[in-house]
């Protein structure tokens, strides 16, 4: 198993043969669509031959919703260590919305392909749109938490999930130090039944950076108060942006020495686009 990043003038007849990999292989692997157009930059899966080798060797994982096909979740499982379903949201009183689909079929076929479920906990609304007021709510009322904690402890144990990823985008940065407290709080309780908690961070290159997707974030404090953090390093190309790759990988490596001088590398995981690996730190010799 490796990872090859796609270079200028590579092809995916030119990587495949390098890669000693019928072509065949590596774009199912990697579900690259005709006419098999490539991105410099680009972080391509290459298979082994042997998934359940290649899982042991690197942490991977993915969101994926409830009503996701099942012969899709089923041809992704072997090659995951855990699967976030997508996603609880929660009410201004702290009462846990579920997703708007069922989930226990999802929780219950990764559990019997051996891959780890998680709740990803997000600020949806009753109306199904995300809210950061719902943050703002949750972060500065400890009887809202207190109440949220307790509802996430009972979904998990009956629903069987293995531990929660909290994603909270747009953190207002007057809600910077309570987000922090909330996070070390769920976790401290969290980890008292043996479920870690995960906290997904918007992609910052410095303390400093401005904008509401990074004020409210602070990588050094929600690095201490949570088990580990995942950097969602795929914001730059988007369909209504410039021409670019969605996670370049110059801009990935920016956020990821940032990271680090800050957060403890075995905290860390990678977050990209491509095949939602979900890379530890460091991304060599894992």
């Amino acid at each position: 198993m490796d990872i090859y990043v796609v270079k200028q003038g590579d092809s995916v007849d030119t990587i495949a043969a390098s890669a000693g990999i019928p072509v065949e292989t590596l774009i199912w692997d990697n579900q690259i669509e005709y006419p098999f157009r490539l991105a410099v930059g680009q972080a391509l899966y290459i298979s082994g031959g042997n998934a359940a080798a290649d899982r042991r060797l690197l942490h991977s994982g993915g969101y994926a919703y409830p009503f996701i096909r099942r012969e899709a979740l089923d041809e992704t499982l072997p090659y995951l260590t855990s699967i976030n379903v997508f996603s609880y949201g929660f009410t201004t009183e702290g009462d846990l919305i579920p997703p708007a689909a069922e989930d226990q079929w999802m929780i219950d076929r990764a559990w019997e392909e051996g891959v780890r479920p998680i709740l990803t906990l997000t600020p949806l609304g009753a109306d199904g749109r995300f809210n950061n007021n719902l943050v703002s709510v949750l972060v500065n009322n400890h009887e809202v938490q207190q109440h949220l904690i307790w509802e996430l402890g009972r979904t998990m144990q009956e629903k069987r999930f293995a531990g929660v990823d909290i994603d909270f985008e747009y953190v207002l940065a007057e809600d910077r130090e309570n987000m922090v407290s909330f996070v070390r709080k769920t976790t401290q309780v969290m980890n008292v039944f043996g479920y870690p908690v995960s906290v997904a961070l918007a992609p910052k290159t410095s303390a400093q950076q401005r904008g509401l997707l990074y004020e409210g974030i602070d990588y050094r404090l929600l690095g201490e108060a949570a088990n580990r953090v995942l950097l969602m390093t795929y914001e730059w190309g988007y369909t209504y942006g410039p021409p670019m790759a969605v996670a370049p990988v110059n801009m990935v490596r920016r956020v990821v020495d940032y990271a680090v001088s800050v957060i403890p590398r075995e905290k860390i995981s990678l977050g990209i686009p491509n095949y939602g690996y979900d890379w530890p730190l460091p991304m060599s010799g894992e």
